[in-house]
């Protein structure tokens, strides 16, 4: 086993990406048969796979992995055809490879629990060699017993009979460049890779350039070459596909030998085996010799088009994190310095230079930034393969269509968008997408529905749509379901959006019959729930007959937000611009008690509860009276409250800095930050306040 914490922790890494792609390029293969370049990338990610696993030590993922490897390179030269049944076993067999992964992540053997490896590898098996999988039987445990040399022969000799192109031979020179265990390989895995399709011989290791042992200052520079002689069933393009990822950037050479060059070569070495006195004797005839020079070697294969990868550096993001708070500083500090040189009478020179550093610090504030912005691509790809096993299972056929895939988003909140776009995927699959294609067909639709998932910035946050073109949201049903849930009033007037939005209420469900993917009124709240996290909205635009659209609206980032800083006696706060829907100017006559849990007050025909926020902080404040202050109304969770403030003061961007363990958990309050005068200002959590008042627990004093 491969004993460095490093570079296991490379391989993961590139392991997981690895197989995030691979499934979502198989299930695209699936509908694109015919795509040479789809088809030769997933070769080379399964073989990458399988080479890394290997040269880190996890032995039984590589070799899965090359079984695997082997189907493929059927497929790839035109022995197999892709098949349904294929794509769901090579899924399968990424089901497992996760398991693995996840195995070693939490310091255990790769293998355990995983117990269908054995089936697994007998299923790939058969496909490979066109039988049918439901007849795959996995081999029994060997026998312990020693084996006889002809038995093992004859073993080796079965192994490669899958190989197809006759006896080759090859002689191998391999020169590899000094730095190439920096990236993750080690030259040893391709001698094993070659006695797995072969026989090696005549290997000779070069090590002149290797440095004594007092002067090996650089323990991970290769200084070893290799050359060998091979002999394979195997066709050469199989052998080329070993050093596939090495053979532009080092130094190999494969040179086809034919049978005359393999017999010349065998009577070389006879001959060298002979006595002196017999090798005197033979001469050699100069049309043999002529002949033996111009059997010219094969010239060395076409390497693949080099194409340029940029240049990246792995970095944990918890140091991302870290100098993100840095350069937050860094900003405050630069902010206070302005405010300073602005009401000083100093020289215009200073000033100048006080003002580039400024703008190089918000400059640098912006690069970190994007530094952390990552596309929504990865996320959105993954559900190629949900599509496709719901589908399965409810034999449906719906295909997923991806849009604005390069669109980027704070890494961390990318992270959490995976769960809530699962639950409207499915619950679009269940309850949109027509049952049967005769349905869709009769309404004039495609037999297959289509699901369409997009991202967009739009004035300054980050729209994601998922859209179906399947029945829509029954309006009536769902009001019914309100009522019964005591959600609406039955005698109520409520527009279409109100309706819509009950669908993310806890317990609500209209599926007629409960199964394992809907119906227990779970799924939706969750949505909400974790939209609402991250300081998002998510609105519905529902079409009966034709589809439903479900809008995310959220922030770029959570780490800075947009926010309104408004004054409260002596104190600065801020409001987050996303949830401010108005401000405005109000009358006392528009203010009223309600049941004396509170006040309410009137707004163009809407009664909206009423928060006095220097009641809620217990502020010293001269703006007592409504006529004297400014009203702001809000949204949480599609809920409005009004809040009463002093006054409102400007639009900022402000850095979010997270509060001591002693004031984390009080309630209305975000987080804090600090203003460019060096003043704290605490940020305002909107929906903590919403929820304060729906549950009575803001009374501003009314008795």
């Amino acid at each position: 086993m491969f004993d460095s914490d490093e570079f296991i922790s490379i391989f993961l890494s590139e392991a997981n990406e690895i197989v995030e792609g691979l499934e979502n390029d198989l299930v695209l293969l699936e509908d694109n048969k015919s795509d040479e370049d789809l088809l030769n990338k997933i070769f080379r990610s399964a073989h990458t796979l399988k080479s890394s696993a290997g040269t880190v030590g996890f032995a039984t993922m590589s070799d899965l992995n090359h079984v695997a490897e082997n189907l493929l390179e059927k497929v790839r030269s035109g022995k197999l055809d892709v098949t349904p049944q294929m794509i769901t076993v090579l899924l399968e067999f990424l089901d497992t490879v996760k398991l693995m992964l996840q195995n070693i992540v939490d310091g255990k053997s790769e293998t355990e629990g995983v117990n269908n490896i054995d089936s697994l590898k007998a299923k790939i098996k058969a496909i490979a060699d066109g039988n049918d999988v439901s007849k795959a039987v996995a081999p029994e445990p060997k026998s312990e017993e020693p084996k006889t040399t002809e038995e093992v022969k004859g073993e080796k000799t079965e192994n490669r009979s899958d190989s197809s192109g006759g006896n080759n031979s090859f002689h191998i020179d391999m020169g590899f460049k000094a730095t190439i265990f920096d990236n993750g390989i080690d030259p040893l895995m391709f001698l094993n890779d070659l006695r797995a399709i072969g026989s090696i011989s005549n290997l000779k290791i070069e090590c002149n350039s290797l440095p004594t042992i007092l002067n090996l200052e650089d323990p991970y520079i290769c200084y070893t070459q290799f050359s060998l002689d091979f002999t394979t069933n195997a066709l050469e393009e199989q052998v080329q596909n070993i050093f596939l990822f090495v053979i532009d950037d080092n130094d190999i050479n494969i040179i086809g030998i034919k049978d005359d060059d393999a017999d010349n070569k065998d009577t070389q070495d006879k001959t060298a085996a002979k006595p002196a006195e017999e090798v005197k004797e033979e001469t050699t005839k100069p049309e043999e010799k002529q002949k033996a020079e111009t059997t010219a070697p094969a010239a060395k294969p076409k390497a693949a088009a080099k194409v340029q990868a940029p240049s990246t550096v792995r970095v944990d993001t918890r140091k991302l994190d870290s100098l993100m708070n840095l350069i937050g500083e860094l900003v405050i500090a630069q902010s206070r310095i302005m405010q300073l040189t602005q009401s000083l009478d100093i020289d215009n020179g200073l000033k100048e230079a006080v003002s580039s550093m400024d703008r190089t610090s918000r400059q640098i504030q912006e690069e970190v930034m994007n530094i952390r912005m990552m596309p929504v691509g990865p996320i959105f790809t993954q559900f190629h393969r949900y599509v496709r096993d719901l589908n399965l299972e409810l034999n449906k056929e719906v295909k997923l269509v991806l849009k604005g895939e390069t669109t980027e988003i704070d890494k961390n909140m990318l992270e959490q968008l995976s769960d809530p776009l699962k639950h409207i995927i499915r619950n679009s699959m269940d309850h949109g997408i027509e049952k049967t294609k005769e349905e869709r067909i009769a309404r004039g639709k495609p037999e297959f529905g289509t699901i369409t998932m997009s991202a967009a910035h739009q004035e300054g946050h980050v729209v994601i749509e998922v859209s179906d073109d399947g029945n829509g949201l029954n309006k009536e049903r769902i009001f019914n379901k309100a009522v019964e849930k005591g959600l609406l009033s039955k005698d109520g007037k409520y527009s279409d959006i109100e309706i819509y939005r009950t669908i993310f209420s806890p317990g609500l469900s209209t599926a007629e019959k409960i199964t394992d993917i809907s119906g227990r009124g779970v799924g939706m709240d969750v949505v909400r729930a974790n939209v609402e996290k991250m300081k998002g909205k998510i609105e519905i635009k529902s079409t009966e007959g034709q589809g439903s659209t479900f809008i995310i609206k959220l922030p770029l980032t959570l780490a800075i937000i947009e926010g309104i800083t408004f004054a409260l006696g002596k104190q600065i706060y801020i409001m987050p611009l996303i949830s401010i829907i108005e401000q405005i100017k109000v009358k006392n006559e528009q203010v009223k008690p309600f049941e004396g849990k509170g006040e309410m007050i009137k707004i163009r025909d809407e009664y909206l509860p009423l928060i006095r926020l220097h009641k809620v902080f217990e502020i010293d404040t001269q703006v007592d009276n409504i006529d004297d202050g400014i009203v702001v109304v809000v949204e949480a969770g599609y809920r409005k409250c009004a809040i009463f403030v002093d006054e409102l003061l400007d639009q900022q961007q402000v850095v979010i800095k997270s509060l001591d363990s002693a004031f984390s958990k009080h309630a209305g309050i975000a987080g804090g930050t600090i203003l460019g005068d060096g003043r704290i200002a605490l940020i305002i959590d909107i929906q903590g306040l919403v929820n304060m008042s729906l549950q009575g627990k803001i009374n501003n004093g009314v008795k």
